[in-house]
């Protein structure tokens, strides 16, 4: 339910404060004081685009804000967007005259978006010709499976709906370009070959470096240690020989000097480490040799690794991780037959549980469809439309939809011998008023929102219809809130509640108010309805006797 409206710097509007109450509000005024204004600004602060030229001439800004009772469906949809819920709901829309919107609820700065996701539940706008979701045939479906309560098995028939999709997803995604398919699959095949062929070893590559830059230079290495086994063991003045005649001179004389004793020990230490090194010279002596054969070979190899590596990866790790997830495509690709036939099953499984499901659907719809039919043209007939005719029609499709198996439209025919049509292509205002006002009465039990706001649906029609227009909002008022903006005598006296929105010019400065209506100041409101601004002694009488049998009504 709306508990209070707000709005500043918006049109004519400076600043204005509306607090409609439970059951029938009625804003009238005369034509152009700012009434559309007031809707205009109720739409802005429910996510509709917002127009810097709403913004009052004078002021760089507007501003909307509007608190509401909330139902479930509207903190669930707060508490996913991380509002926590409350039970009552602030929201303000801002807008500035360089075009930016921002908009807030309960002081959390929101997307535009999370404001239409939530404004279906809140309220709901109608007018002479709006194209409000009533008059769009693809939301008719909705409203007959709100009507016939098929929450629960709509959700269920959704549930497999849904999971069918994903498996023919997935098919679609399998079949799509076969020959592209076939093509990578040949391509990962010479690839997953070509690297198996290498058998490349992890650190294989420095270690055919390291042996190709030995064997390159064998005859230095060759050369070189060669001399140095010579000098160090072979030679007649070699560096062994030398060292341990040092040692025999030292070890003539160490008994006499203990710091004699520790340079023997270091000398003799370094004698056995230079052996054990010229016997590893030796040995080395023998391990080098230059091998063209092998040389060839380590060319070959590593000219083998540095073409993979170019085509697979800068090094043998990645090139191996290459080879790994190609291996494991071409699985899946040449798998994609037995997969396909699974998901074909998986299908054909869900379709045969989607088609139980949505003759239950089917079944439950032309029930309800012959039920509403019959409710709201009972209703067309109290608002002066005796011979009208309104059907839901159901159709069944081949094929299944997010809603099942089934289309509806909402059609109507307000004359005998003239065939029923779309609600859309209704000529006459009056007609479409009623039309519509019907149809939310029969629906007004199972429609979620609270708050219903009807623009001058009132028009095209008088006398005996608008009478009965009037009855049927204030009935409605017994169980939504509703507010209307009229200029229809006989609805302003139906009302619980009535604003006069009045235009004030102060300084060549024109403004608007909005006030709650005495007693007293309806019936002088009323009376400048039925007469104009003329109001007579009669037109206060007819006003009083008609706010009078509006209360007894």
């Amino acid at each position: 339910m709306l508990c209070n409206l707000d709005i500043s710097n918006i049109a004519v509007i400076e600043k204005l404060s509306f607090e409609p109450g439970r059951g029938m509000t009625v804003l009238t005024g005369e034509t152009g004081a700012g009434k559309s204004v007031i809707i205009d600004s109720v739409n802005m602060v429910l996510g509709a685009r917002a127009n810097k030229a709403l913004i009052r001439y004078g002021t760089d800004r507007a501003r909307v804000s509007a608190m509401f009772t909330a139902d479930k469906g509207v903190c669930d949809i707060l508490a996913k967007n991380g509002i926590e819920p409350e039970e009552e709901i602030v929201i303000t829309r801002e807008i500035t005259s360089d075009g930016k919107s921002i908009a807030r609820i309960n002081g959390v700065m929101v997307p535009s978006g999370v404001l239409r996701d939530i404004s279906h539940l809140l309220i709901n706008i109608h007018g002479q010709h709006d194209n409000q979701a009533l008059l769009n045939p693809s939301k008719h479906i909705v409203f007959l499976d709100g009507y016939a309560e098929n929450q629960e098995l709509l959700s269920e028939y959704r549930s497999l709906y849904y999971e069918m999709r994903e498996y023919e997803k997935e098919l679609d995604a399998l079949n799509k370009n076969e020959q592209d398919r076939l093509a990578r699959i040949d391509l990962l095949k010479y690839q997953t070959e070509e690297l198996s062929r290498a058998k490349l070893l992890p650190g294989e590559e420095e270690e055919l470096k390291e042996e190709s830059l030995i064997m390159a230079n064998s005859e230095k290495i060759t050369m070189s240690v060669g001399n140095a086994f010579d000098a160090l063991y072979e030679n007649e003045n070699n560096v062994y020989d030398l060292l341990n005649g040092v040692l025999t001179q030292l070890a003539a004389v160490t008994g006499f000097d203990e710091r004699l004793s520790a340079i023997y020990e270091r000398l003799s230490d370094a004698s056995y480490a230079i052996e054990d090194a010229a016997h590893e010279l030796r040995a080395y002596l023998d391990t080098v040799e230059f091998n063209p054969d092998r040389m060839e070979e380590l060319s070959e190899r590593l000219d083998l690794i540095k073409r993979l590596e170019r085509k697979y990866g800068p090094g043998i790790g990645e090139c191996l991780d290459y080879l790994k997830k190609a291996q494991s495509e071409l699985d899946g690709l040449l798998n994609s037959d037995e997969k396909s036939e699974e998901l074909i099953a998986k299908i054909s499984a869900v379709k045969k549980k989607l088609s139980q499901c949505a003759k239950k659907l089917t079944a439950s719809r032309e029930e309800a469809a012959q039920r509403i039919s019959g409710e709201i043209e009972k209703e067309l007939h109290e608002l002066d439309m005796e011979r009208a005719v309104f059907k839901a029609e159901l159709k069944t499709v081949d094929e299944f939809n997010i809603n099942g198996c089934d289309s509806v439209e909402f059609v109507f025919s307000a004359n005998p011998g003239q065939p029923p049509k779309e609600l859309s292509e209704i000529a006459s205002g009056g007609e479409l008023s009623r039309v519509m006002l019907a149809m939310k009465t029969v629906l007004a039990e199972t429609d979620e929102v609270d708050t219903l706001i009807f623009d001058e649906i009132d028009t095209g029609v008088s006398g005996s219809a608008a009478q009965k227009i009037a009855k049927k909002l204030s009935r409605l008022g017994k169980t939504k809130q509703v507010i209307c903006i009229s200029h229809q005598p006989m609805l302003a006296a139906a009302a619980d509640y009535n604003y006069k929105i009045e235009k004030n010019v102060k300084d060549n400065i024109t403004s608007t108010s909005i006030r709650l209506l005495s007693e007293e100041e309806r019936i002088c409101e009323l009376a400048r309805i039925i007469d104009g601004n003329d109001i007579t002694n009669t037109s206060l009488e007819h006003a009083r006797e008609m706010l009078d049998k509006a209360k007894k009504m």
